[in-house]
């Protein structure tokens, strides 16, 4: 929902964009604010996330400018509303969505509403879309780090990205390679869980740790995953649920 500021010493005028505001639109926009002053404004601002103002210019005390003297990199976008049509050259200044002039004229507002709102959903598409990009760029990352384990004869620093599972072997654990090998590392399987990403591997059981993007197929009946080199790997029924939600629901 997107938080709007009436600013407008105007009873009337500030009325007039809450009935729009509240009747056309109230499934996109809330009202969470009204000022009749920069000073009233300011504290609303303070006090609450705001993402869009309505900015009303001649005003007693302080012009609908000195709001940007307060804040000089606002976080909010801005929709001057004034009876005068001479401030238009320096609202644009202030990087304004749009300069409307009073009396507000509905259609022209509704447009100018509706233009936000197709630019603000455009903003937040890309806005997801740069987020994933990191998760994904994250993802790759961890993929590209080494983990230590310590052998009977050797210190091995393996790619995270070249483990296929591994599996519980007392007081040891049996590391699986995607290219086939296999090594016998003096560490536990939950001292080694605690140093994976969590984004590349997944818990199914006491014994077993699997490398999420190595499942090619679950068997529902038996209860196991099958990954990309063919081993079965079981899943404890206690973990089935957050396995499916894990690791199936996010391929």
């Amino acid at each position: 929902m997107i938080k709007v500021l009436l600013i407008d010493d105007e009873p009337h005028a500030h009325g007039l964009l809450k009935t729009i505001i509240e009747k056309y639109y109230s499934s996109a926009l809330e009202i969470a604010g009204i000022a009749e002053s920069v000073e009233e404004a300011k504290n609303i601002i303070y006090n609450g996330k705001i993402d869009l103002v309505f900015l009303d210019i001649q005003m007693p005390q302080e012009n609908g400018f000195e709001l940007f003297t307060h804040f000089p990199t606002p976080t909010f976008d801005v929709i001057f509303t004034t009876a005068y049509d001479s401030y238009a050259i320096q609202a644009f200044k202030y990087s304004a969505i749009d300069y409307l002039l009073k009396p507000i004229d509905k259609e022209i507002f509704e447009q100018t509403l509706q233009r936000y709102l197709s630019n603000n959903t455009v903003k937040r598409i890309q806005k997801d879309q740069i987020s994933m990009l990191n998760e994904y760029m994250k993802h790759v990352d961890e993929g590209k780090k080494r983990i230590r384990f310590n052998t009977a004869s050797s210190i091995e620093l393996p790619l995270v990205s070249s483990i296929l599972y591994f599996k519980a072997a007392g007081n040891y654990c049996e590391v699986y390679f995607r290219d086939g090998s296999k090594i016998v590392v003096s560490q536990s399987l939950k001292s080694i869980e605690e140093r994976l990403p969590l984004s590349h591997f997944f818990r199914t059981h006491k014994s077993y740790i699997i490398a999420i993007d190595t499942v090619v197929r679950y068997d529902k009946i038996d209860k196991y995953a099958v990954l990309m080199d063919g081993s079965q790997i079981d899943i404890s029924h206690r973990r089935e649920n957050q396995f499916i939600k894990t690791v199936l629901e996010n391929n």
